[in-house]
């Protein structure tokens, strides 16, 4: 028989029991929706933790600190630890930071010192290698080498008060410019634009008999927030290592001042070396961690989740199966006569074997396509109610495309990718096709000239 003869017979039996067929496609389909559902949500939990992740902070950098080797000394952040970190394969760049904690630091800024900051978080770093490390300037340049210029975090000028204001109103409140739901709105100006005012640096070490040493920067870049890299690419002030080391020496009144570094922040040319590269330099003594470490025990937990919720879904796909071979078996029973007529036609063996299996596949696929687009709106449904569009929101198209696909600032409860929409239709059919194979056998093991006899 032609492959067009056999999907003809297919169809035409189908239809000759409309109700068995419909019941037992809606066994299939409500186990397809339950699978798709179930895993999209976990998916979506997925999604939620990566766009969580990559807002705290670059995936690809890891950040070291001082540790202890194996014979009991302290492994020291200095320059040869630096160099050993850039000769590792899959490094993309090392930056050294040094900062200020044993001193105190304020600053004054504006015409006769009027805008006053009693703290200042100040941070020496490789200003080199800003850029290869993925900092992300707001306005401005990256500093050079020189000793007067430096970088500002993206709220710097707001931590200065007027020293001309009365108490109350004397600051900017920067935290006024995020509405309810901790959403940003547009933020007032500050007193005075810190790329176009010198900042000066009062650095006192303590010692009674020590001057406060003063030393004017010049902002020439203001860097985007990203803790991170630094909780000071948010309010505080990062210049290069000579300048930091400058600002020591002129304040203690020593020269030649040699620091260890207080941090090294370690970026992997690609995600997948992050864990390589953190093993090599815990191996060395020091101490790591990264964003990376999170994320995989994260996945973990959304993997294991994703497989209890599939879990759950596939009980159902099974109870369907079942339904799909119940269906075949009783099909055979009333057709034994014509199968005994197909024989005694010459009807091949695995026509007859292919009929049966096309039936029970072609109900596992209308059930798994219906079940699919079931699953889509209930995932479109889902995500809508989650972004308030159907709590009185208004409802757009691009609404409903960011409900399904996704997109930059929306977090999706439940995602349906396109590997999983692909998976749903072929593991429908594939049930299908394993709940039939059992009754396609008995079909054709049945003897012709007892089919034609039976009533």
């Amino acid at each position: 028989m032609r492959f067009a003869d056999i999907g003809k017979m297919c169809v035409d039996n189908l239809k000759r029991r409309k109700g068995r067929t419909i019941l037992t496609v809606l066994g299939v389909f409500i186990g397809c929706t339950s699978i798709v559902v179930m895993v999209s949500i976990g998916a979506g939990m997925k999604e939620s933790q990566d766009k969580m992740l990559a807002e705290m902070g670059d995936l690809s950098i890891i950040e070291v600190s001082q540790g202890m080797n194996e014979n009991g000394t302290q492994a020291k952040l200095d320059d040869a630890a630096v160099k050993s970190f850039r000769e590792m394969e899959g490094v993309a760049a090392v930056m050294p930071k040094v900062s200020l904690d044993e001193f105190s630091v304020s600053m004054k800024a504006g015409i006769n010192d009027r805008y006053s900051c009693e703290w200042a978080s100040i941070v020496g770093v490789d200003t080199s290698v800003m850029e290869d490390m993925g900092f992300e300037l707001m306005d401005g340049k990256f500093p050079s080498k020189g000793l007067d210029e430096a970088v500002g975090g993206q709220y710097l000028a707001y931590n200065f008060s007027d020293t001309l204001m009365p108490e109350g109103r004397n600051m900017v409140d920067r935290w006024s410019a995020y509405d309810e739901n901790g959403n940003p709105k547009d933020l007032p100006d500050p007193f005075f634009d810190a790329l176009k005012t010198p900042i000066t640096l009062e650095v006192t070490t303590g010692d009674e008999n020590q001057p406060a040493y003063k030393k004017t920067m010049n902002i020439v870049g203001i860097t985007k927030e990203d803790y991170g890299k630094g909780w000071e690419t948010s309010e505080g002030i990062m210049m290069s290592i000579d300048a930091v080391k400058d600002l020591i020496s002129k304040a203690k009144g020593t020269p030649n001042v040699k620091l260890n570094y207080s941090q090294v922040l370690v970026k992997a040319a690609d995600m997948s070396q992050v864990a390589e590269i953190e093993s090599s330099i815990k191996a060395m003594g020091y101490y790591t961690y990264s964003m990376q470490s999170m994320r995989e025990s994260m996945e973990k937990n959304a993997r294991q989740v994703q497989l209890m919720l599939g879990g759950l879904g596939a009980i159902s796909l099974f109870v369907a199966a079942i339904g799909i071979t119940n269906t075949m078996i009783m099909s055979i029973s009333e057709r034994t006569r014509e199968i005994g007529i197909m024989k005694a036609l010459g009807c091949y063996v695995r026509d007859i074997r292919m009929l049966f299996l096309m039936e029970a596949g072609t109900i596992g696929l209308l059930g798994g396509v219906i079940g699919l687009l079931f699953s889509l709106i209930i995932s479109v449904g889902i995500n809508l109610f989650a972004m308030g569009a159907l709590g009185g929101g208004e409802i757009t198209f691009q609404t409903l495309i960011q409900a399904l696909v996704g997109g930059e600032d929306v977090t999706r409860v439940s995602a349906i990718s396109p590997g999983l929409m692909f998976f749903a239709i072929v593991f429908s059919v594939f049930v299908g096709l394993v709940s039939g194979y059992y009754p396609a056998n008995k079909a054709v093991k049945i003897p012709a000239l007892e089919a034609i006899k039976h009533e």
